[in-house]
């Protein structure tokens, strides 16, 4: 059957660290290409009037936007892990429409009431002069979780299905959507840079999602089995595996505000503020490589053990290359080149970006390791051990913000955010790491008494 040896095929490819390497390219391509989207945004702006309140601003609304559609954005990785039929696909789309509703609402509401301005003000400690600003680009980014979460649905059973060579034309859909609108606002100065970003990313968003719909539509008609060969999949046992591995983004996200709290309440909180999405966008350069591998792993899991052996070996290479890579870049030219000439900072910021590069030299690597683990225990559906890791992360993280400026008050802020995320990075991997060493050793005693269970029968 041509859908039979097409699922041979896939299974072949990923039995070695060069066809995983193979597999695995395009999903990077994807997140490079959305890493690309930011230092854009950042790089008009830094070109519009009041280029220092903007940027501030549009950093406090997109981590805001960030965390309020947490809860959709593992659906990539439950796509992926789940969607084996028909039957299982239209659970999860059911599923999508009630979360991102309820989503949407939640984002106006916040955009639109005074809530806004007392999270901005009594909880972060935003500059006043930031506040409206970010409210303004915030209440453009209303449809923002809707978007993507349909976007990550769709992609998930791209990669389930062998399909990630069609993943990077999506991004690209993204991404042409999004440069128009900015190329266009850059040109009429038609609005405030924040708010110009805010649209901009709605209409990228929206391009991205309609695009992944496109190539899924046939999938599902022609390439997916009516019935799922694992059975049914209930609401109860949907709700089981996603909460917890939402929680993992719901927590996580919801913490990155801490990182704008500190700075707030750091030395020269303004330039740190400006400066911080710039950096936080030249990372994810490097960061979104790492990120990527997780579907990997959950798909090669998903269909041997066999060959995670392989794919530990091609993903110790990548850290490894992403670390130097970062090591070898941020300090050199090329890192001038692209914080002056391509994200626009002045002069008078640039100072502000190399300690913070500095300490975030390990990032990658932890990311990578994360990465591992989060997809292993993802395809073995233990997503309760991801909740209590990034619950540690930002439990690390809330108090190093909290103390930070109190401990080194002559510190910039975006200094001691970065100090604080590798910090916490590094305490959320090596907890994984003992987690998954404890339920190693079970297996092993597990087998273990099996075996002996069998021999005395």
């Amino acid at each position: 059957m041509p859908d039979e040896s097409r699922q041979n095929s896939l299974h072949g490819s990923l039995a070695t660290p060069w066809g995983i390497f193979l597999f695995w390219i395009p999903l990077g391509l994807m997140w490079i290409f959305m890493a690309v989207e930011q230092p854009a945004m950042s790089a008009v702006i830094a070109r519009l009037p009041e280029e220092t309140v903007n940027l501030a601003a549009f950093g406090v609304a997109f981590s805001l936007a960030l965390a309020v559609e947490s809860p959709i954005l593992q659906l990539l990785s439950a796509s992926t892990a789940l969607s084996t039929g028909r039957d299982r696909y239209r659970t999860l789309l059911r599923f999508m429409h009630i979360v991102g509703a309820l989503i949407t609402v939640l984002h106006l509401v916040l955009a639109a009431s005074p809530l806004f301005s007392i999270l901005a003000r009594n909880v972060l400690e935003v500059p006043p002069e930031v506040v409206e600003p970010a409210r303004s680009g915030f209440l453009l980014m209303v449809p923002f979780a809707a978007t993507v979460g349909y976007r990550r649905l769709w992609q998930g059973m791209l990669i389930r299905y062998g399909k990630t060579r069609l993943i990077p034309i999506t991004v690209a859909a993204r991404l042409i959507g999004t440069v128009a609108v900015l190329l266009w606002g850059y040109v009429t100065e038609a609005m405030p840079g924040a708010q110009l970003a805010g649209l901009a990313l709605i209409v990228g968003t929206t391009a991205g999602a309609v695009s992944s719909y496109l190539f899924v539509h046939r999938i599902v008609r022609h390439e997916m089995p009516g019935e799922a060969p694992d059975g049914p999949l209930s609401a109860r046992q949907l709700v089981s595996f996603y909460v917890p591995l939402s929680l993992t983004s719901i927590i996580y996200l919801s913490a990155q505000p801490l990182l704008t709290f500190a700075i707030a309440r750091s030395y020269l909180p303004l330039p740190s503020l400006a400066v911080w999405p710039v950096i936080k966008a030249y990372l994810f350069l490097y960061n979104s490589l790492a990120l990527s591998t997780q579907e990997v792993i959950v798909t090669v899991k998903a269909r041997s053990d066999g060959s995670l052996p392989a794919a530990r070996r091609m993903l110790t290479g990548l850290g490894a290359a992403l670390t130097g890579l970062f090591a070898l870049t941020a300090f050199t030219p090329p890192a001038d080149l692209w914080f002056s000439a391509v994200s626009g900072l002045s002069d008078a910021l640039m100072p502000f970006t190399n300690a913070p590069l500095l300490v975030l030299i390990a990032a990658p690597a932890l990311l990578t390791v994360k990465s591992w683990y989060r997809g292993v225990l993802i395809a073995e559906h233990r997503t309760g051990v991801l909740a209590r890791a990034v619950t540690l992360h930002t439990v690390v993280l809330f108090a190093l913000a909290w103390v930070g400026p109190m401990l080194f008050p002559e510190i910039p802020g975006a200094t001691l955010a970065s100090a604080a995320l590798v910090v916490s990075l590094a305490i959320e991997a090596v907890y994984l790491h003992l987690e998954a060493a404890r339920n190693s050793k079970r297996l092993v005693v597990a087998e273990a008494a099996a075996e002996a269970e069998a021999e005395a029968r």
